[in-house]
């Protein structure tokens, strides 16, 4: 017995030395713009105080139909720019392991906003009524702004073996966010929900970092350019093979791969708290505030890892349960919820209240409610977002982003069989992907083990329309539009 509780004590050394717990750095942020204007310490309780009242008044609204719901018919656009090493792009699975893992993170996060996680079946009796459906719903953008067609993300591959971005000063990430500091330059931030997806190179403990619009109000706010998420890079999407490298929780052999860091931020960026309200680990009978929402209830801090449930119906307790006669509630704390820190495979849930805070957000209530992110706008904040539909369906022209004569594809129109002719001194070419008009792949070509510079493709067999032909290369995407007549 003694030296079975020795080897999992090594175990458990082992396995929680390097990423361990999660971490988010939106408190840290909110200190940082405290640090530079004091003012921003009653701001920013004033928007935790005004949570229930948003809540509250947004379903108001929706229970006597005046507020105008959009988000169940029109799908954010999203756009990720990934920016890593070539060390760094192989662990995830090159051009084509960085489209699963896209797709699949859009799966999760469309899952996760509309209570159709199927993990959701797993939450204890006394939270299912709390099980809140948010009716936000995400796609990739598949127009980018000059027009051209984009696969929902773009990438740059930084020299050398480590490279990446500090969180800077305000802990924004902003070198990530700006071309002239070799990140990328955010798409319009009022059409585009941005997402930078790099390596955090002066914490490799944070998973997550997000700006809301809230935070580009007043005095040393963050730049408005810079709104929007970044993540680890290996956090993105939801492993679909054993072989997928993602981050390691330091729980045994648990990591972060069902997508649940970019869920957890998105809530951030529709400005929820997290469950335990960053009010230094203080219960409600201590001074602590909590998230400022009344059905996530008090607790004492951060909950980590995949615990189960402890109590009949619930979770389990903390500190934050009993004194004296203060029962703070009877099914324990919100540990399974997606705002909390525990483990993607324990997150389960946005309560009721958190769905109606963040969908005030997205909506145009009648003026004068007070359904802002402070309680005192007309507009939900990201409203915007909801209002480009057409953003996420390819436009008529495929984005070139090379020289024609570095890469071509003939003839076109075409009534079978393409030619592609490139450079091959200048890239390697791993693969040839034909994608047809719904997004779907219908032909596939492994060339990475090839050293030719000429491949044909026979489309004969296939129905006559638009198809794309895109050419995964080591350091980007090519694609071509190609008609079959």
């Amino acid at each position: 017995m003694r030296n079975a509780l020795i080897f999992f004590c090594v175990l458990l050394c082992c396995s929680t030395s390097g990423f361990a717990q999660r971490r988010c750095g939106i408190a840290a942020e909110k200190a940082a713009l405290i640090a530079k204007d004091a003012t921003w310490a009653p701001r920013i309780e004033k928007q935790r105080a005004s949570l229930q009242i948003v809540a509250g008044n947004y379903r108001q609204q929706k229970d006597n139909g005046s507020a105008a719901r959009t988000t169940s018919v029109s799908a954010i656009p999203v756009i990720f720019h990934i920016i890593v090493t070539n060390t760094q792009l192989a662990q995830m699975g090159g051009t084509d392991g960085i489209m699963a893992r896209l797709n699949s993170q859009i799966d999760v996060i469309n899952e996760d906003f509309n209570k159709s996680n199927p993990d959701g079946s797993l939450i204890p009796s006394g939270w299912t009524s709390l099980y809140g459906n948010a009716g936000i719903h995400f796609a990739l953008a598949h127009t980018a702004p000059d027009g051209w067609g984009t696969w929902g993300f773009e990438l740059k591959v930084l020299p050398g073996a480590s490279g990446g971005f500090s969180k800077g000063f305000d802990l924004s990430c902003s070198g990530a966010k700006h071309a002239s500091s070799g990140g990328f330059d955010a798409w319009d931030n009022t059409k585009y929900l941005n997402v930078w997806c790099v390596n955090f190179s002066d914490d490799t403990g944070l998973l997550g970092i997000t700006v809301p619009q809230s935070f580009t109000i007043g005095s040393g706010a963050i730049s408005a350019s810079e709104v929007g998420i970044a993540i680890n890079f290996l956090a993105l999407g939801r492993r679909s093979s054993s072989s997928d490298v993602y981050v390691p929780t330091g729980w045994l052999t648990d990591y972060y791969d069902k997508g649940r860091t970019l869920t957890h931020e998105l809530g951030h960026f529709f400005e929820i708290w997290h469950t335990w309200g960053d009010d230094g680990d203080a219960c409600s009978f201590s001074g602590g505030r909590d998230d400022g929402l009344d059905d996530t209830p008090p607790e004492g801090g951060p909950h980590f890892y995949d615990y189960p449930p402890t109590i009949p119906g619930g979770t389990y307790n903390d500190t934050c349960k009993l004194n004296g006669l203060v029962n703070t509630q009877p099914f324990g704390i919100a540990s399974l919820d997606f705002m909390n820190y525990t483990d993607d495979i324990a997150m389960h849930l946005f309560t009721s209240d958190q769905v109606a805070a963040m969908d005030a957000m997205v909506l145009v209530p009648p003026s004068g409610t007070g359904t802002g992110a402070d309680g005192q706008g007309t507009t939900g904040e990201s409203f915007s977002l909801t209002q480009n539909p057409a953003l996420t369906s390819w436009p008529e022209k495929v984005q070139q982003t090379v020289a024609d004569n570095f890469l071509t594809v003939s003839p076109n129109p075409t009534s079978g069989v393409i030619n592609i002719k490139f450079d091959m001194q200048s890239s390697q070419l791993n693969s040839i992907s034909v994608i047809n008009i719904l997004g779907e792949q219908v032909q596939q070509i492994n060339t990475n083990s090839s050293q030719k510079d000429f491949y044909s493709i026979d489309l004969s067999g296939m129905s006559k329309g638009i198809y794309f032909v895109r050419c995964n290369f080591a350091s980007e995407i090519i694609t071509r539009k190609i008609l079959l007549q």
